[in-house]
């Protein structure tokens, strides 16, 4: 699945051949606290980040998503994500990658958005392309975009799961996996971060 990514009145498509409409992107700034989701079509669904301190700059947050189980009301489902780099193996958690904060290497974001005018969920996974470069040094980056979907029963999968559906490669280089979200959504670094979050100054 290819999407035509549409800012305003701007559309950019990512690959040559575009087969549907991305428009609406609203982000979903997340806190240190769980945040409950109610999205049409799907249960109630739970984002909840964790937070695991190593005592350097490689601490990192891991995220939970959840839902109640249709079948089983007590109980509650995770909502996996599909790894495109191991054939759609399905993750448990999400990480990200902050280090200091002022040169975050990998982010993970949520947005509500319309994919051909129907709501959807998505998440964003920012990854910088650092390679063996410093990190703090301004580098290229690639966001994968997923879509919460129900599951197909299969045997191994969760009930309902984030489906990979296109890669945007951010137009700019940059020390901030978000500044690079950012360029490529054309949407504001705090509507992704919050009012409050600083937008970091990458090095000259």
């Amino acid at each position: 699945m290819t999407l035509l990514l549409c800012s305003g009145l701007a559309c950019t498509a990512p690959h040559a051949q575009a087969t549907s409409r991305l428009t609406d992107i609203k982000p979903i700034p997340l806190g240190n606290s769980p945040v409950t989701l109610h999205s049409s079509g799907f249960p109630d669904v739970t984002i909840t980040p964790l937070w695991r301190e190593n005592g350097n700059a490689w601490s990192y947050h891991l995220y939970t998503v959840t839902t109640r189980d249709t079948e089983q009301p007590g109980r509650t489902s995770l909502v996996d994500t599909e790894n495109p780099d191991h054939a759609g193996q399905l993750l448990d958690m999400l990480q990200d990658s902050p280090h200091t904060g002022e040169d975050a290497v990998q982010t993970i974001h949520f947005a509500s958005a319309r994919i051909n005018g129907t709501p959807a969920l998505l998440l964003f996974v920012t990854t910088r392309d650092t390679g063996t470069n410093p990190v703090p040094q301004p580098s290229p980056a690639h966001i994968r975009v997923y879509q919460l979907i129900q599951g197909d029963g299969e045997a191994g999968s969760t009930p309902f799961y984030f489906a990979f559906r296109t890669t945007l490669i951010s137009p700019v280089t940059t020390c901030h996996a978000d500044i690079a979200l950012s360029a490529a959504t054309k949407i504001p670094f705090a509507r992704w971060n919050g009012d409050q979050a600083p937008v970091p100054t990458c090095p000259q």
